[in-house]
């Protein structure tokens, strides 16, 4: 009679890529250890999907990893080759396939056990109350990345070298030590124009929203991670939030059918992909191993490293409570719980080590008998094939994590059940397993009563229906098992010739997009101020400023929008303001040049912040010093009266740093303050006036003290002297960062990729306001403009003392 768990589905075939692979993690895949008196080097396998998956497919695609080896070594030391005896996966991994990376003890503490262990474990776990967020641990973190990244480059140029494959190299980063490392490869890559396509995969949870904002520097982290051409999660919840964060925290375009996220003029492939098992390995294991319970009672099976997140504390009170509610089972049925010691040194973990230890002492003297003992509790490591023997005679298999990422023993259990009749498993909803395996009892570790009846009826569950849920789970199992997983991966990255991989582009940005940004926001009852940068914003970059000129597609709309009388127009730019209205030639709108130290008002009247007399002749000696010292190569200083721009747009890359540094130094000892703009540094006096107080100067003039009731306002802007009126326009204002950089800390509420995106925003104002009657104009700009006088003296308009009176008078007026 065939069994319901028996199967018959083959199993995918090793996966094969047009691509080499180059693996970044943590840890290398196997573990280096050193005589201690002949100093040599040994080496012994690592267990675990990650390796089992993808070292294969390293070896034969002549690959490389790049990860610590475990220990400090030196620059004779050589990565041994594999015992000719070794049969694990990594075996044909040979030393030149290997990049070690070498990290100073104490700063690894620091990124190892202080960030990655102290804050993103439990952070990312949900457990924010356990996380701890430390700047010098952060710091570490950061150096950390930066030098897997150098060693990564190197490992990319070798395998570039060698042109084993045709195809593109892939380099795929693992998990949640290494998020910011694709940052630095995209960009070294870039730069020394080495073809690559990047990917990164999480092995934990990603947290919502709400908890991973919690973190200081979680923009950075984010943009790290996208960096990547396509980021991998086990399921599609750990997906969407990490899409949600990228538009509520970055606010990036996001598309979540297809899983996008636009990003550094990118469309980052976001998938999941629920890691598998060795299922067959397992399947074998089981079948060789010998009986290690010899009991005719029915085992309850925890298989755990001691860690918060497993809830083991949760499980054994559900197992009290289970034989006092159901005393049927005692003398019938035994836990045995299997705890793989971690971190032991970590003050939290030896608090739940004697936590579990009180606990399984009281719950064993509460009920023990003469004959029976409740609880078995091994705190220690287990065989691989003393752990199949385990899972095999198991009755029922207890995985019920607090928060876990996938939970691989779930899928181990059910690879070794071949007996008949099979036993039960019982999943948590908060582990990825509980999304994927659908047969499995679900249990809330937080409800231990309910915990209890699940595992109650797990004990009393019919035959019949066990063996049709278990075989059910082992059919889907075998069929993703680690070798889907991998050419999952292979399919998501186009690396496997015959198949699609769906959508992997954002469609451009187009009008109606800005209708879930814009349209609640703006409304149908308020007049509208667009404050708009000039050079990045509303043209694009150019290599010297005269050649950014003005789309004529977006001179046309701004020079309609100018004529609504509902909108108001500012651009407020770097460049001085004689140069910005020439270059923008609209008249009727608002110009500020000099990044608001010079304002002409649509009537022509203008306004100049007063500046120091001893400045003057400071600027004179500090724009000679600029052309005699650093003018070489293509670098040029730019005269704006009174702001002056040292460009270095056109300097070779070799010569920037060293340029660049002496260019802020010659402005700093000549007293004036640094500002950096796009391939550029800026030298302006040491004056309390930026682009925000400029747009609000701005706006109390056109709009009357109490502006912010009246109007709304959208300020857009691609510079750091931006972000002066983002932050200072913050919660008052719609904000958009014009960016394609990897990573850009903003205070913009949204990004866009370009210049043709800010065209998109101001058709969509066009659409909106063409749609509405004008309103009457209540107040004429020359009311609005005596209402301000008041209010420009309280300004910080006042003259310094070097300037007269009348003069400051005049240039108000």
């Amino acid at each position: 009679m065939t069994s319901n768990c028996e199967i018959t589905v083959t199993s995918p075939q090793e996966a094969q890529t047009k691509s080499s692979i180059i693996v970044v993690s943590n840890r290398l895949p196997f573990v280096l250890k050193r005589d201690p008196k002949s100093g040599n080097l040994s080496r012994n396998a690592s267990a675990g999907g990650l390796v089992t998956a993808v070292a294969p497919v390293v070896i034969k695609g002549k690959g490389l990893w790049v990860g610590w080896s475990g220990i400090t070594l030196s620059d004779k030391d050589q990565i041994p080759e594999s015992d000719p005896s070794d049969r694990t996966p990594t075996a044909g991994l040979l030393s030149e396939q290997v990049v070690s990376v070498n990290v100073e003890p104490v700063l690894f503490d620091s990124y190892y056990n202080g960030c990655c262990n102290g804050t993103f474990w439990p952070l990312f776990h949900s457990m924010p109350g356990r996380a701890t967020f430390n700047a010098e641990n952060w710091s570490a973190y950061y150096q950390v990345n930066k030098e897997f990244a150098t060693k990564t480059v190197e490992a990319l140029e070798r395998c570039l070298k060698q042109n084993k494959n045709p195809g593109v190299p892939i380099v795929w980063i693992h998990d949640y030590h290494l998020m910011l490392a694709a940052n630095w490869v995209r960009e070294e890559a870039d730069e020394k124009n080495l073809p690559c396509h990047i990917a990164f995969f999480l092995h934990i949870p990603f947290p919502p929203w709400d908890i991973f904002r919690l973190f200081p520097w979680s923009d950075e982290i984010l943009q790290g991670m996208l960096a990547c051409d396509m980021i991998g999660f086990h399921i599609r919840d750990y997906c969407l939030n990490f899409v949600d964060c990228c538009q509520r925290n970055l606010g990036c375009r996001v598309d979540r059918k297809n899983l996008l996220v636009e990003h550094g003029g990118r469309s980052v492939r976001v998938r999941p992909l629920p890691i598998g098992i060795p299922f067959e390995r397992f399947v074998e294991l089981a079948k060789k191993a010998k009986r290690v319970l010899r009991t005719n009672q029915k085992i309850i099976l925890g298989v755990d490293r001691l860690d918060y997140t497993k809830g083991l504390v949760n499980r054994l009170k559900a197992f009290e409570v289970l034989l006092e509610k159901h005393p049927e089972h005692r003398e019938n049925v035994s836990m045995l719980q299997i705890s793989v010691p971690s971190r032991t040194d970590v003050k939290e973990y030896q608090e739940l080590k004697e936590e579990m230890d009180q606990l399984v002492g009281r719950i064993n003297g509460r009920f023990t008998t003469a004959n029976w003992s409740p609880i078995r509790y091994i705190y220690g490591c287990v065989g691989q094939e003393d752990l199949a023997a385990f899972y095999r005679e198991a009755s029922v298999c207890l995985v019920t994590p607090l928060r876990d990422g996938m939970n691989l023993v779930a899928k181990e259990f059910v690879a070794c059940q071949i007996n008949e009749p099979p036993g039960v498993l019982i999943v948590s909803p908060f582990a990825g397993a509980g999304e994927t395996m659908h047969e499995a009892l679900l249990c809330n570790p937080y409800e231990i009563e309910s915990a209890a009846e699940v595992i109650h009826r797990a004990l009393t569950m019919p035959e019949d229906e066990r063996s049709l849920r278990m075989g059910r789970m082992r059919r889907r199992e075998m069929q993703q098992d680690v070798n889907s997983w991998m050419r999952q991966f292979l399919k998501a990255m186009d690396s496997l010739e015959e198949d699609e991989i769906g959508t992997t582009t954002m469609h451009p940005v187009t009008v109606d997009d800005f209708d879930d940004y814009l349209l609640n926001y703006v409304g149908y009852n308020h007049k509208l101020a667009l404050l708009l940068d000039y050079d990045g914003t509303l043209a694009p970059i150019a290599p010297h400023p005269d050649l950014a000129t003005l789309p004529p597609e977006t001179k046309n709309v701004l020079q309609r929008l100018s004529n609504h009388s509902d909108v108001y127009i500012a651009v407020i730019s770097g460049r001085n303001v004689d140069n910005v209205k020439a270059m923008v030639g609209i008249e009727g709108i608002t110009y500020a040049g000099n990044h608001g130290l010079e304002i002409e008002h649509p009537d022509g009247s203008k306004f100049i912040h007063p500046m120091p007399m001893e400045y003057e002749g400071k600027m004179t000696k500090l724009l000679k010093a600029l052309q005699e010292e650093v003018c070489h190569h293509g670098a040029w200083v730019e005269n704006k009266g009174a702001l002056l721009t040292f460009h270095y747009r056109e300097t070779p890359n070799e010569w920037r740093s060293k340029l660049v540094t002496k260019a802020r130094q010659l402005i700093i000892d000549n007293g004036f303050s640094v500002t950096e703009a796009h391939c550029a540094v800026e030298a302006k006096p040491p004056v309390q006036w930026n682009k925000g107080r400029a747009s609000i100067y701005i706006l109390r003039t056109a709009f009357g003290v109490d502006w912010s009731e009246r109007i709304k306002i959208i300020y857009a802007g691609d510079d750091v002297t931006d972000e002066d009126a983002m932050m200072a326009l913050k919660g008052m204002a719609a904000t958009f960062r014009v960016t394609n950089a990897q990573i850009v800390k903003t205070s913009a509420e949204r990004r866009l990729p370009s210049t043709d995106s800010v065209l998109t925003m101001l058709k969509w104002v066009e659409r909106h306001f063409m749609r509405r009657k004008p309103r009457s104009n209540s107040l004429t700009y020359k009311n609005r403009k005596k209402d301000c006088v008041k209010m420009q003296l309280a300004f910080e308009l006042v003259p310094s003392p070097n300037h007269s009176a009348a003069n400051s008078s005049d240039e108000r007026d």
